[in-house]
């Protein structure tokens, strides 16, 4: 047990709900954790695209559920040296990526697009993930939502910091979301929500390594480029011998997730040792965020990420069904708005704006899985 666990520094977390509840054996962040894992959001989450579209149709790639579990394990060893609340930890991980509509980003920028034009303040997933845990959730007697504490709800809203410079498709939300709970945009998030955050960006940089090697669009080889990583393959090599490809590309990942995360201690215990950090307030005032990369790590981050956005991100086989997606998403939106009586979601579409139903036809298109869409798509649109 290391010192900070010893001190506990960071026990002051505000567990209030918008709706009061009886406790029952578990701790605030333990039912938050739960309602997330329980929540129809997070099982959909299984069919959803992390980079791989779920058209692939390959049992290994990574979803947006395993992304997140993955997410969860990780921000939970990094946790444990700095004594934060685990739960509070987990439930952040798990949530993150709660709001992401099908075909990932692509989806999402799609989404953005037509919002916009439709005279909308557009679509963000992070918007939409508090949507999902505050309104669009409807399984409980008392409340729409999970009903989640203000810290969860907080580390959520600013797991990648704080929220200063405002967007257009933001602003309105942000600020009608604060009127209702009590939280400081501008100030630094939980450490919880400081380590949920960098261990996203450790789970999808090594893990997007692997995906784009089991999918054959590089291989290990051709990782050598970026000296951090052939270090580390040249090191594999000296303790275990020639590997087939699959373990060493295992063993690679495995080690590059070793050193991100050792390197993440390191930098954060000499952080809180420098800015003299001995609280929670003194985490939320302070003027950086105390969980980050050194500056050397960082740069090979950067190197990593230049070198999948050129070789995965971009890569013909992922971009080529852009279009295809495109007219997916496009279609399946105007066709609803053309036919509202096939959503279905209850709302009372005679009590509704225009701007209001373009909302619904949104929360509706960005719940769906990959499969869902095309399965309506088909249905609908392009009968074959």
């Amino acid at each position: 047990m290391n010192t900070f666990n010893k001190i506990g520094f960071f026990n002051n977390l505000n567990d209030k709900r918008k709706f009061s509840e009886s406790l029952d054996k578990r701790s605030s962040f333990q039912r938050d954790r739960d309602r997330i894992l329980h929540s129809n959001a997070f099982r959909r989450l299984a069919h959803k695209t992390q980079v791989f579209f779920q058209i692939n149709k390959h049992d290994h790639f990574r979803t947006r559920l395993t992304h997140s579990l993955e997410v969860s394990q990780i921000s939970r060893s990094i946790n444990h040296e700095f004594g934060g609340n685990e739960s509070l930890t987990e439930a952040i991980s798990l949530a993150h990526d709660l709001g992401h509509p099908p075909f990932g980003h692509i989806g999402e920028a799609i989404l953005n697009r037509i919002m916009l034009s439709e005279g909308n303040n557009g679509f963000d997933h992070n918007v939409q993930t508090l949507r999902i845990l505050t309104v669009l959730e409807k399984k409980y007697a008392l409340f729409d939502g999970l009903n989640l504490t203000f810290e969860t709800l907080d580390g959520v809203l600013k797991h990648s910091g704080p929220i200063i410079d405002l967007c257009p498709s933001k602003d309105n939300y942000y600020n009608s979301f604060i009127k209702q709970y009590p939280i400081m945009l501008n100030k630094q998030p939980s450490i919880e929500a400081q380590i949920a955050s960098i261990s996203d960006d450790v789970a999808y940089n090594c893990h997007d390594i692997d995906d784009g090697i089991r999918g054959g669009l590089f291989a290990v080889e051709d990782l050598i480029s970026i000296e951090f990583i052939k270090d580390i393959l040249l090191d594999n090599k000296k303790k275990y011998g020639k590997l087939e490809s699959s373990r060493e590309a295992h063993e690679l990942k495995r080690k590059l997730i070793d050193v991100l995360i050792k390197d993440i201690i390191d930098q954060g215990t000499s952080n809180l040792l420098d800015y003299n950090i001995k609280s929670s307030s003194d985490i939320f005032n302070c003027q950086f965020q105390v969980i980050k990369f050194s500056d050397s790590l960082s740069e090979n981050i950067n190197l990593i990420r230049q070198f999948l956005r050129q070789n995965m991100y971009n890569n013909n086989e992922i971009v080529r069904f852009t279009s295809y997606i495109e007219n997916v998403v496009n279609e399946l939106f105007y066709f609803y708005k053309e036919n509202l009586n096939k959503l279905t979601v209850k709302v009372d579409i005679d009590l509704l704006s225009d701007k209001q139903i373009n909302r619904v036809i949104c929360d509706f298109i960005s719940g769906m899985t990959d499969n869902y869409a095309i399965e309506k798509y088909n249905e609908f649109i392009y009968k074959k």
